[in-house]
């Protein structure tokens, strides 16, 4: 008997000598890298550059790819590299225990991301077998409906009537799969006019993300879906990007290393948004779990990479997590990432879903920071037909369209001026709070704070010393005027006179940007004078009331 049972020992310990695995191995350095930040053409898509250009930010070395001879001569120690990782200078690789520690006395390895083997599955206690989960079987499509009142409650209707569809504009989807997505009606406009420009499978390692799962179809339908009188997307005339990066039927730390790929492959092929309605927290392998004090915002994979993803211009929007109702209840990864915008859910009726994941950050950050509808949600389903599905999971793909769309407005924004204005517009914005964060945001508000932003900016930036607008105005519109000029005074007189030199109205202020009161209704319809005065000011301008 104790021969056996050593022999057994001796079986179970090869087997673990030589049982292919996945690990994350980190770099020390780019040095002597064939890369240089200075032809970025070299690994980066004119679209890409063009947005870092567009954003003022610069071509760095995280952006540079990792040294190719580092990744063959970790291939000369018999280990298989699957993919490489230019933010985290690193490569994953497939290899058996022994190979490992050979890769790992490289002079040029400075170690692993995480705990060991990142596809490790919690194994079942009784039978030793794997076990295996949808992690997104609670969002299961109910019953048939329109999408009207979701769009509306952001103001994506109006923003559409005013010619704003997503038109140019490229979201990179990351999520399990887009089972079908190629062959609905409700996409059929998307797959005619090849704004699909891209795909690939990260779990499978191959382009066809269309015979995997159900999820990314819902998901990407809140986007991208148009079809008259049954559903309509946010951004229903955007190009997509769509990657796969989610197994479904396992939680492991390889689909956080997926997920940092997939964002190093939208940023690199120039994606405006990416949409994530993924979120992590536990895993398989319970030696691998986050506690809530590390959704910090720096300690996650995902997180990283979400932030990185926000450095090249990119705005991120990611599911708040579908926690609220579970133990855990907070925000997951990327969701606590500080330069995204993390998305929980309402109603129909704007009231907070209850599975909706709770803030703050573990640092204390407002989170999530916007909401849309994720209750009820009308989705498309795989089988053409359309229904409601309730998650974060869909209210993030509201906002990462209606997010694209908003920005088609405005295309001289940077990535964090729009979630500023988004933000602000938003409908809890002086009182945000745990659950729907600032709120729900507002087309109206968000293109009134933009545009006038944008014209001031481009004022101050002409050299003008003052800005006054609306002109022409109306009665029940405040006439704004906005000194510009940085060292103007501390004393300002603003005064009206009609084109007699006849007052009309004078006020005194301290302010540098006021609203004058609502002129009287009997205002003549005429052109006025204004003036604005200060120690080292003197402004006059005509402006014309309708």
């Amino acid at each position: 008997m104790k021969k056996i049972l050593l022999a057994l020992l001796f079986i179970s310990i090869h087997f673990q000598a030589f049982s292919q695995n996945q690990y994350l191995v980190l770099f020390k350095d780019k040095a002597n890298t064939p890369y240089a930040v200075s032809r970025p053409k070299e690994f980066l898509s004119d679209r890409s550059i063009k947005r870092r250009v567009n954003q003022n930010i610069a071509v760095t070395e995280r952006d540079l790819p990792p040294n190719p001879s580092y990744l063959n001569e970790i291939a000369k120690t018999g280990a298989k590299v699957l993919y490489k990782s230019r933010w985290i200078n690193g490569a994953l690789i497939e290899t058996d225990a022994i190979t490992l520690d050979k890769v790992l006395k490289l002079t040029f390895v400075k170690g692993l991301e995480g705990r060991g083997d990142i596809r490790n599955t919690r194994q079942n206690s009784d039978n030793q077998t794997t076990t295996t989960k949808d992690k997104f079987g609670l969002e299961g499509i109910n019953d048939n409906g329109l999408s009207q009142t979701q769009l509306a409650m952001l103001g994506a209707d109006k923003m559409h009537q005013k010619g704003y569809h997503g038109e140019g504009m490229l979201i990179g989807v990351l999520d399990s799969g887009f089972l079908n997505a190629n062959q609905l009606t409700f996409f059929k406009d998307l797959f005619n006019e090849k704004r699909v420009i891209s795909t690939w499978d990260f779990v499978d390692n191959e382009a066809n993300v269309y015979n995997d799962h159900n999820h990314g179809t819902n998901v990407l339908s809140c986007m991208a879906a148009f079809e008259d009188s049954r559903i309509v997307g946010t951004a229903y005339k955007a190009n997509y990007l769509l990657l796969r990066t989610e197994d479904v039927f396992s939680e492991t730390k390889r689909e956080e290393a997926n997920w940092l790929f997939g964002a190093e492959m939208a940023d690199s092929v120039g994606v405006d948004v990416i949409n994530t309605s993924l979120g992590y927290n536990v895993f398989d392998n319970p030696a691998q779990d986050y506690k809530y004090s590390d959704m910090n915002g720096d300690r996650a994979l995902a997180t990283r990479a979400a932030d990185w993803a926000a450095q090249t211009g990119i705005l991120v929007v990611a599911s708040a997590g579908n926690e609220g109702s579970s133990s855990w209840k907070y925000i997951g990864t990327p969701a606590d990432a500080d330069s995204i915008i993390a998305v929980g859910a309402v109603s129909s009726t704007r009231n907070i879903a209850s599975f909706s994941s709770y803030g703050p950050s573990a640092d204390g950050r407002v989170k999530p920071e916007l909401s849309a509808q994720g209750a009820s949600t009308i989705v498309g389903n795989t089988n053409n037909t359309v229904g409601t599905s309730s998650g974060t999971s869909f209210s993030s793909p509201l906002m990462a369209g209606f997010v694209a769309s908003f920005w088609q407005a405005f295309p001289k924004l940077t990535n964090m001026q729009v979630r500023e204005y988004l933000i602000r517009s938003a409908s809890q914005y002086d009182s945000p709070d745990t659950r729907v964060g600032f709120g729900i945001p507002n087309f109206d508000k968000a293109y009134e704070i933009a545009e006038l932003e944008v014209l001031i900016a481009e004022l101050k930036k002409s050299g003008q010393e003052v800005a006054v607008f609306p002109n022409p105005f109306s009665d029940p519109q405040g006439l704004k005027v906005w000194v510009l000029k940085d060292d103007a005074g501390q004393n300002f007189e603003f005064s009206l006179v009609d084109i007699s030199g006849k007052p009309v109205w004078n006020l005194s202020s301290k302010e540098k940007k006021i609203t004058l009161p609502i002129f009287k209704d009997d205002l003549a319809q005429a052109v006025y004078i204004l003036k604005v005065t200060a120690e080292n000011l003197s402004f006059t301008t005509k402006i014309v009331k309708n």
